[in-house]
């Protein structure tokens, strides 16, 4: 699975960019600085994020990786 990665300042163009297309993203909030990561993303995102103005733009295979493994205690939000 590639994985797209965009960074950027402006909060509103990455979430435009997240939306318009039909794969799962994470939003990221940094020190002045917003990252945007895509699950599955395709050539054509990796194209739509690279002709956004002002960001950069990294793409990588998933090579391995643990979505939850849970601490062993129940939440609210546990499984």
């Amino acid at each position: 699975m590639r994985v797209l990665f965009v960074e950027g300042k402006e909060k509103e163009v990455l979430l435009r960019l997240a939306w318009e297309l039909p794969h799962p993203f994470w939003l990221l909030e940094g020190e002045g600085v917003w990252l945007l990561e895509v699950f599955g993303a395709g050539e054509e995102a990796i194209a739509k994020a690279q002709a956004l103005p002002g960001v950069k733009v990294w793409a990588f295979t998933l090579q391995d990786g643990v979505v939850y493994r849970g601490c062993g205690k129940k939440s609210a939000t546990s499984p």
